[in-house]
């Protein structure tokens, strides 16, 4: 019996031990049926990070071609405050002419055709031509004649005068005084004989012609030697204290006796131009210094003020109402002159918020070069422009 005993528990022992076995093999089996798992990918590095260092001529980055984005904008020399790239305003929009990177107007490179070398856009250009028989003798001649004017310091500045030959004191004229060029005299815009191909002319046949066949408001001219205009604040005091003084009380006109308040009051029928250096002239002295008694700008062929937009804007002249300006350029002149010329003028247009292009801005391109026919039709259709 207990021999019996002794075997059942061997076995039961046996059993177990079995059971315990086959459970370990089972458990190192285990993974070897499974699938095995994917493996986990691992990220690529991060690249080492740098602080860029720009190329000021193309604004990329010279070690890893990183392009600035200009978004800090840009300093007084148009230059990336990030990148320190310039911007050379190689591209703008042919409407606002604004510069699309750093926001600056853009002077359009306006070519002898009126095309914009650079968006195409088309110059502002008014095309007029004065008809010959403006140059004739007219059945009426108006009276001219010259005065020698002297300052408070003692020097005198020759003028030279037309008036139409219906000229009354009843009547209030529109004064225009203007400039000459260089080498000329205040008679060139009056009586002084002057080359061109149809023979010499003088501007007076043209005046009276206009009288004639009442082509606008009666008006008066008054040719001014440009001596003393190359210092901005002489000039000034040539015409504000002598000059428009003189004008105010020997002519029926709009400037009343000729005080500074007086002149302010009729600036509206007053125009001060010039031809050539004289154009220049009133760019750098008259328009910037003369506007709270000059409402009216005539120039012809040339412009060397590339600040004039900026000085209108300026506190003293913010407030004075610009009532015309003209300007004009031969298109047979020099390339560089008429370019010039017609980047100020689109300046002005753009940036002084009260000179509008085709309203009370005026853009003239004549067929003729830098010569007298250019200035006489450049002042022929001033005139039917402005009065």
């Amino acid at each position: 019996m207990k021999k019996k005993k002794r075997i059942l528990l061997g076995a039961a022992l046996a059993l177990i031990v079995c059971c315990v076995l086959c459970a370990v093999f089972a458990a190192n089996r285990a993974p070897l049926l499974s699938p095995a798992p994917e493996p986990t990918p691992t990220a690529s590095p991060e690249p080492t990070p740098h602080r860029h260092v720009f190329d000021p001529e193309t604004g990329l980055c010279t070690l890893c071609g990183f392009a600035c984005g200009h978004g800090e904008g840009f300093d007084a020399e148009h230059r990336c405050l990030v990148c320190r790239w310039q911007c050379r305003n190689q591209v703008h929009d042919p409407e606002t002419a604004l510069c699309p990177i750093c926001g600056e107007a853009f002077y359009h490179r306006f070519g002898m055709d009126g095309i914009c070398e650079v968006c195409g856009a088309e110059a502002p250009l008014c095309f007029a031509e004065l008809p010959e028989r403006y140059f004739e003798l007219s059945a009426h001649e108006g009276r001219h004649f010259r005065e020698l004017l002297t300052g408070a310091d003692g020097r005198e500045h020759e003028i030279a005068v037309w008036l139409p030959w219906d000229y009354s004191e009843d009547v209030q004229y529109n004064v225009v005084v203007l400039l000459h060029g260089d080498g000329g005299q205040a008679g060139d815009w009056v009586d002084e004989p002057e080359p061109t191909r149809l023979g010499e002319i003088e501007f007076r046949h043209v005046y009276d012609r206009m009288v004639e066949e009442r082509l606008c408001a009666p008006f008066l001219i008054v040719g001014l030697a440009n001596r003393g205009f190359d210092d901005p604040t002489y000039g000034e005091t040539i015409l504000k204290e002598l000059v428009l003084p003189y004008i105010a009380q020997n002519f029926s006109t709009y400037l009343g006796g000729g005080s500074l308040d007086e002149l302010r009051a009729g600036r509206a029928h007053l125009a001060v131009g010039g031809l050539s250096r004289g154009s220049m002239y009133t760019y750098t002295c008259v328009m910037p210094r003369c506007l709270d008694v000059v409402g009216n700008f005539c120039c012809f062929s040339n412009g060397d003020n590339g600040r004039i937009s900026v000085q209108l804007e300026s506190e003293d002249n913010r407030g004075w109402e610009i009532c015309g300006y003209i300007a004009s350029y031969g298109m047979m002149d020099e390339f560089e002159t008429g370019q010039y010329h017609r980047n100020i003028y689109r300046s002005i247009c753009t940036r002084v918020e009260r000179v509008t292009d085709g309203e009370n801005a005026h853009m003239l391109a004549i067929g003729a070069g830098h010569n007298f026919l250019m200035w006489t039709a450049s002042l022929y259709d001033a005139l039917l422009l402005l009065f």
